[in-house]
């Protein structure tokens, strides 16, 4: 149960249920005997998304649906732009039709920011590192610029990275745990990107925070991560059932992601 437990009435809209943080909040919702409908459809289906928003009477709407895994983004961007901007302009427009509209939480990423050093906050200057923040960033300037007309409260989340075994293969953590055990761990480790920094959290505790601005229904754009920078090699040397010798795979200069959490951190203090 999330700290500083409140109880939250009414009922739960959410996309992207089949995903790690869908489906990690499904499960605090039924810990918390929350009252969720999920989106069993095609978010890129206006009449499917219409429907399922003009019968479900939310007065919370959290939006996780998206094409995440960059290489999948890469592969095939008229897809990710479809889905992770469409996706948006469609929840927006069956939003329209409402009297009364729910408070939507957006996730957003951290991919939006340029590599510091220093922690980022969220005034600094956005210029997504990737295709996929691209995506979200965009779908941010989606939902801002048409929220006001709509008379929607909302919150973005510029999501920080996370792991959980339940992650697609194609992210850090799954990958590792197959390597750990299909790899000849006695010989170099060859890493991608060793040498980055990520502000790098266990999935839960991304949950348990997107619960908490919840509670409080926040609004505007929020950072959310641990507040906390780790090298990734550092991070895959925790979690290897050995000493690994690892050695950095990538040609491009390391990069820096960590999050600066005050805003956070004010929001949920404010709400103990």
């Amino acid at each position: 149960m999330p700290k500083n437990h409140l109880e939250i009435i009414g009922r739960f809209g959410i996309t992207g249920a089949t995903g790690t943080l869908g489906r990690l909040f499904i499960e605090l919702g039924h810990t918390l005997s929350l009252d969720i409908s999920r989106f069993c459809g095609d978010i890129c289906n206006y009449e499917e998304v219409s429907d399922w928003i003009s019968k479900g009477n939310f007065d919370y709407l959290i939006h996780f649906a998206a094409i995440v895994p960059t290489g999948a983004v890469e592969k095939m961007p008229h897809r990710a732009f479809a889905v992770n901007v469409g996706g948006v302009i469609n929840l927006l427009n069956a939003l329209s039709e409402l009297n009364q509209r729910p408070w939507f939480f957006y996730a957003s990423t951290s991919h939006v920011y340029r590599s510091q050093y220093r922690p980022i906050s969220e005034s600094d200057a956005v210029n997504p590192i990737t295709l996929y923040g691209l995506t979200k960033y965009m779908g941010e300037q989606v939902l801002e610029k048409c929220a006001h007309e709509l008379c929607l409260p909302y919150c973005i989340g510029r999501i920080f990275s996370f792991y959980h075994p339940s992650q697609a293969e194609s992210f850090l953590y799954p990958v590792l745990l197959k390597r750990f055990c299909e790899d000849n761990l006695d010989y170099p480790f060859i890493l991608k990107g060793a040498d980055d920094v990520r502000d790098l959290s266990p999935a839960e505790e991304v949950v348990q925070k997107i619960y908490q601005l919840c509670q409080i229904q926040a609004n505007g754009i929020i950072n959310i991560g641990s507040g906390k920078g780790v090298l990734i090699r550092d991070f895959v040397q925790s979690i290897a059932p050995k000493y690994l010798n690892i050695q950095n795979g990538s040609e491009i200069p390391p990069t820096t992601l960590i999050a600066d959490i005050s805003r956070l951190k004010t929001l949920l203090s404010n709400n103990a």
